[in-house]
């Protein structure tokens, strides 16, 4: 599909199956003070953040309030000190960024809650909302070009899901050798003296 402008994006409310990692091109402006590092994010082998950043494009002659977004900057690998967090510069003024469109990266709060720090253990669109007091839409341009991108993409799409489907062929494969091995050995001639 043809990319996406600021004015078609501001008009997905939803994220459909068919806007899913549709292409989007654009103009924004970086807010400075709203980065946040998603944590425990691995890359070749190598732990670090996904760099979160919320984003303000321009609206259009009807609605000439900006739109607001969270955007997926990429990655970056974590400082050797836990507590320090890393540098991450944002770009001045109107930018010409690319991106996709995209789920957020994990709803799931595990065992740890998020505070009010840039360092995040999982991603909720709802606080950030209210962090920043920007309506935000429920899901995530992810990235891939532009100025602010820390070079380091994500996994393509559908990556995992075929990666699964080969898991699951290796243990069912396991399951029906174990019942076919009990089966014979279960059956086995006795023999007698």
């Amino acid at each position: 599909m043809s990319p996406l402008a600021a004015d078609g994006l501001a008009r997905i409310a939803e994220l459909g199956d068919a806007d899913r990692y549709r292409p989007v091109r654009m103009d924004v402006k970086f807010l400075p003070d709203t980065i946040l590092f998603a944590d425990n994010r691995i890359s070749d082998g190598k732990a670090g953040y996904g760099v979160l950043q919320l984003i303000a494009a321009q609206g259009d002659e009807g609605n000439p309030a900006p739109h607001y977004y969270l955007l997926d900057r990429g990655w970056i690998a974590a400082p050797p000190v836990r507590e320090k967090l890393p540098d991450v510069e944002s770009p001045a003024g109107f930018v010409s960024i690319e991106a996709r469109l995209n789920l957020p990266p994990s709803r799931n709060p595990g065992t740890a809650a998020n505070d009010d720090s840039a360092r995040l253990n999982y991603v909720n669109i709802d606080e950030l909302t209210k962090r920043w007091r920007h309506q935000i839409p429920p899901f995530v341009l992810e990235q891939t070009g532009g100025p602010g991108f820390t070079g380091v993409d994500r996994p393509a799409a559908g990556t995992n899901y075929e990666k699964n489907l080969i898991y699951q062929m290796q243990w069912y494969s396991f399951a029906a050798l174990a019942v076919v091995l009990f089966v014979v050995l279960s059956f086995r001639k006795q023999v007698s003296r």
